[in-house]
């Protein structure tokens, strides 16, 4: 007995196998594995040769090696399919039974046996009776007509596969497909064999359509197929001339197009002709509704949303809401639309068991979550709590995601779009640029502070949000893990409290924000000068893409490059001015701007420090790391000097 692999079922080998015998004996299979997946259709596509052949070879009198040789693989194919049922497993009580008494039994009680043994009998036999025959051979296709029957095996796969909720519109035109082929090339094959019955030209019957147009001055006349040698009746054309002729007028008349060059001569061929007119009609407007019904359904969504789009206008304008703010209520559900086609993507996955819903948000999330290096060492468990309760919203262009002042009670992870810091209450100039890979918020959410600056989306923008209350939640259940997170945000906030003061007074400390905001890709910056190099990288290593330092210059005071002057930068004509835009923020906003030989003028107050933090960072700390930087400032002026 087999075990499964991946997907299900196992055909060869397996671990309790011994010999060959065992591996050829003893194994099962599971219903859609990826075997039987192959199989299954491998089988589906020779029953629509079977059907192809076997009425080509009556019809035209085709009986070529390659052929019979072609026929009898077919048959091989269906008696293999009949050994592999005998080991297919089956659903007893929500659990699948892999026994072989057991499989065999079902499929021998099963009314599926019953029509695989109909369809690959020996039918063959009964033509041994005509074998010194000369129709011997006719005789022998004739009595493989009964296989036919296997191309119920293309009605019953197509069946199984709609009936799967994930069944594409590409399976119905597949299905579709198959069934023109069939039917077309069968009624093509009944229409020549009633002209001519056993394929040869001394057997078609006169009158008959392969005669021709009777008469000879129609516009829509065709040539006749025969023609009268010294041997008799010939054909004028080829086999496949014949066959194309044949299938043509089953085209046109099943289309109830009926051209009339192709037209029934005889009482026989004008009834067959009136049954094929009605087939057709059934089976296209049977295959036209179905592709519209499947059109419509496909654009199911498109209608409830423009349904709720008309919702949202009316009561808009029944509140007399102003111009402008419904224009960005518009181009909010615009983008809702282009981003996620209508589906409610927050509770796509409701129905879902709690544990089986963690691991799919987990590995929707997990790129995201790794980025942020305050959950770096966590444990899975509580990643997948956290991947869990992060929300994706979606913010268009000019959109305000916090607010200056506003207490921090979430944290954002940029997932695509580009997110513009302003530090000043203008909000004219941006001190920064936030894209891909980017997080921020995390500061504010932890410990407990306000923003001290606003953040705004550039262009339509996708954020993963996880709020205070949902990261207590996880906090909770998972104690050890928020002991991690909570030193790893202290000692970042740390170091990024450290480089405020640093720079503050003149210190060339470095320091390493990156962590603080992902690894997020910047755009390289032209940089003029071994310094602007330097620069660039500096701006790369913050996480955060610098803008419009030239107009940052314009503000600068000269007592602040006065004071730089007074400590390392003395004597430096083209140096680098680092100004620290700080706070108790999660996204520590370090604005680099390049000097220039002229006096710079006007610079910007620097930010109050928070007057207090949480009792982690302790007061004798702050006061030991400030000395430190001032000794290393002291230091670097001696040197200096």
């Amino acid at each position: 007995m087999g075990g499964a692999g991946k997907g299900g079922g196992a055909l060869l080998p397996t671990s309790l196998a011994e010999t060959w015998f065992d591996r050829l004996t003893k194994f099962y299979l599971i219903p859609e594995g990826p075997f039987l997946a192959v199989w299954d259709r491998l089988v589906v596509f020779s029953a629509l040769i079977n059907c192809i052949l076997i009425s080509f070879m009556i019809a035209f009198n085709h009986f070529t090696p390659a052929a019979w040789i072609c026929s009898y693989a077919i048959d091989s194919i269906f008696l293999l399919d009949i050994y592999i049922k005998f080991h297919v497993a089956y659903l007893q009580n929500g659990l699948w039974v892999v026994f072989s008494k057991e499989m065999a039994l079902n499929y021998l009680h099963s009314g599926q046996f019953r029509f695989d043994v109909l369809a690959n009998l020996p039918y063959d036999l009964i033509a041994l009776g005509w074998i010194q025959d000369p129709q011997g051979l006719y005789v022998l296709a004739l009595t493989r007509t009964i296989k036919m029957i296997r191309g119920a095996t293309i009605i019953s796969f197509f069946g199984r596969q709609e009936k799967k909720l994930h069944a594409n519109f590409g399976t119905q035109i597949l299905k579709f497909i198959f069934y023109l082929c069939t039917l077309e090339h069968c009624v093509a094959c009944m229409w020549f064999a009633i002209a001519c019955p056993l394929g040869t030209a001394i057997s078609c019957k006169r009158p008959s359509w392969v005669y021709g147009s009777a008469n000879r001055n129609s516009t829509v006349n065709i040539a006749p197929l025969l023609q009268t040698g010294l041997d008799g009746e010939e054909w004028v054309f080829g086999l496949g001339s014949n066959y194309v002729h044949s299938l043509y007028w089953t085209v046109v008349t099943m289309t109830t197009t009926g051209y009339g060059d192709i037209s029934a001569k005889n009482d026989t061929e004008r009834v067959f002709a009136l049954t094929t007119m009605i087939i057709g009609i059934l089976f296209y407007g049977y295959v036209s509704g179905t592709i519209a019904s499947s059109l419509s359904n496909m654009d199911s969504r498109r209608v409830a949303y423009h349904q709720k789009m008309d919702a949202i206008r009316q009561y808009m304008n029944d509140r007399d809401m102003d111009s402008d703010m419904q224009e960005r209520v518009l181009e909010y559900y615009d983008y809702m639309w282009e981003r996620n086609k209508g589906i409610d993507v927050k509770n796509l996955f409701e129905d879902m068991p709690s544990t089986f819903k963690s691991e799919v948000a987990l590995s929707l999330n997990n790129s995201i979550i790794e980025k942020a290096s305050i959950f770096a060492g966590c444990s899975i468990g509580f990643k997948r709590k956290v991947a869990i309760s992060m929300k994706l919203y979606l913010f268009t262009a000019n959109e305000y995601v916090i607010h200056k002042g506003d207490l921090g009670t979430e944290m954002f992870f940029i997932t695509q779009g580009r997110i513009d810091v302003f530090w000043t209450t203008d909000l004219q100039r941006p001190t920064a640029s936030l894209i891909d890979g980017a997080h921020f918020g995390e500061f504010q959410t932890i410990l407990g502070y306000k923003h001290e600056y606003s953040a705004r989306a550039v262009c339509n923008t996708d954020i993963y949000v996880l709020s205070r209350e949902d990261l207590d939640v996880a906090f909770n259940a998972f104690p050890d893990d928020k002991k991690l997170v909570m030193n790893a945000t202290s000692n970042r906030y740390t170091v990024a409290l450290n480089s405020r003061k640093s720079r503050d007074f003149g210190a060339e400390t470095p320091t390493d924000v990156t962590s603080e905001f992902g690894q997020a890709q910047v755009p390289p910056l032209t940089s003029r000068s071994s310094s602007n190099m330097k620069l660039a990288k500096r701006r790369s290593s913050n996480g955060f893409l610098v803008k419009s330092q030239e107009r940052i210059l314009d503000d600068i005071q000269p007592s602040r490059q006065l004071a730089f002057k007074s400590h390392s930068l003395k004597g430096s004509k083209n140096s680098l001015n680092n100004l620290t835009m700080g706070g108790a923020a999660s996204d520590v906003i370090i604005a680099i701007v390049e000097s220039s030989n002229s006096e710079l003028d006007n610079p910007p107050s620097v930010p109050e420090l928070p007057a207090r933090m949480e009792p982690r960072i302790s007061e004798e700390s702050r006061g030991s790391v400030l000395q430190s930087q001032m000794t290393q400032s002291r230091s670097r002026l001696s040197s200096n000097a």
